[in-house]
């Protein structure tokens, strides 16, 4: 199960009630729910009685064969935002965007690890569109018809991998042979990123994909890339806890409770080694207690000198 939206998905039904609609095929210059949804996937929705004031806008649920969809839940319509009672006559069932869906600020469904957010990935040659345009291969992954969009992820629950959020880049087209998708901390792919990262199939065959769990550990900047090849992707912002040190310059941090390291271990403190600063637990004849006191047990030998700088 995949939550999907796609252009042009309308079919008729003559169901009546308040129950699951059963879909009676597509309109002329549109496609089936099957077509272009797909069974046991969820979308949302619209039902129009043709010739009347009936209307309801929903997150539906279709079976296995998309013949029927079932209204999980309904979001708005002409019986004061509840099920509507359809009445006998035909009826236009249709894919669509919900208003609120652009109203709320930057809203996202629940992308769950069995039922992930869906990206179809398609290969073709560049256009004058692409970020790196000129640069690399002449292929661009082409996202939900999109040229290579910068796109932003959400999930911030580490405490347990089912609450995190799950994009699953599709690969299926026969366009993504020999280009394989892949994630890296650079745009150059000089540093993988595997972490909740999970890989199925052959790109260009059925049931490919590159999928990724995003919580608030992921790195807030990754880029997708072609392992085989240069800068046919973007760059993808997520919503977390971890900035990518390494590759940007922070200037001055204000901290509103307590700065936390990696290893808070008591006892330790941090060393500048010319690149770094590393935490190093204080040893020898020197304890470090957990309230910054420091104790020296055997004495201080002549021409040692301690230098110590604690910034609060």
């Amino acid at each position: 199960m995949a939550f999907i939206l796609n252009d042009r998905v309308k079919e008729t039904s003559t169901t009546t009630g308040t129950g699951a609609f059963t879909l009676a095929g597509a309109v002329s210059g549109f496609e089936t729910f099957s077509a272009g949804i797909g069974g046991s996937n969820t979308t949302y929705y619209c039902i129009f009685r043709t010739g009347t004031t009936e209307f309801e806008i929903g997150f539906g649920t279709l079976n296995s064969g998309a013949s029927t969809l079932t209204r999980t839940y309904i979001i708005s319509s002409s019986n004061s935002d509840a099920a509507v009672d359809f009445g006998s006559g035909s009826k236009d069932v249709f894919c669509t965007v919900p208003g609120s869906k652009i109203n709320l600020p930057f809203p996202e469904e629940n992308a769950s690890s069995s039922a992930p957010k869906i990206i179809t990935v398609k290969v073709a040659a560049k256009s004058g569109n692409h970020p790196y345009q000129g640069a690399g291969s002449s292929n661009a992954y082409y996202l939900g018809g999109l040229e290579a969009p910068a796109l932003r992820l959400t999930g911030v629950d580490a405490s347990n991998s089912a609450y995190a959020q799950y994009y699953r880049f599709d690969q299926s087209d026969s366009s993504n042979s020999g280009h394989p998708l892949r994630f890296y901390l650079e745009s150059d792919k000089s540093t993988a990123y595997t972490t909740g990262v999970t890989t199925n199939g052959t790109p260009g065959s059925s049931g490919a994909y590159t999928q990724i769990a995003v919580d608030e550990t992921t790195p807030n900047i990754l880029y997708y890339q072609c392992s085989s090849h240069a800068y046919m992707g973007n760059h993808v912002t997520n919503i977390s806890n971890k900035i990518n040190s390494n590759l940007v310059t922070i200037g001055n941090v204000t901290v509103g409770s307590q700065l936390k390291m990696p290893d808070n271990t008591s006892g330790k403190i941090l060393v500048g080694d010319g690149t770094s600063y590393q935490e190093v637990a204080v040893s020898g004849d020197a304890t470090l207690a957990s309230n910054g006191a420091l104790t020296i047990s055997g004495g201080v030998t002549a021409g040692f000198v301690i230098a110590m700088s604690i910034a609060l």
